[in-house]
């Protein structure tokens, strides 16, 4: 499994724009494709609105952002969400095994 940890810092005044482009159409465009989101936050105290969302391989992650970025519907936001978007960071992770702890 590969997750995405997305921070964006969002451009002064626009959070209430972002959210409501974020839930209104890449969120259920998200969920339409199959593409699993476990979690979206704004933070408390910086302009910073983070989202985690997975995928099962690097295939899968090419595969379904080609999907994402060609549907009509995101073609239709244009360049909107990069309007409301000052900066953006992702992080990609992974499950690690812990160490064994010798008895």
């Amino acid at each position: 499994m590969i997750f995405q940890l997305r921070q964006y810092d969002i451009h002064p005044g626009e959070m209430a724009a972002w959210v409501e482009v974020f839930e209104t159409h890449i969120r259920p465009l998200h969920e339409r494709l199959g593409m699993t989101i476990h979690g979206a936050w704004q933070a408390l105290d910086t302009n910073t609105f983070i989202w985690l969302r997975s995928f099962e391989t690097e295939t899968a992650i090419a595969i379904l952002e080609a999907a994402y970025f060609n549907s009509p519907e995101r073609k239709a936001l244009g360049d909107l969400p990069q309007q409301l978007i000052e900066k953006m960071t992702i992080t990609r992770l992974t499950d690690y095994e812990p160490p064994s702890i010798a008895s």
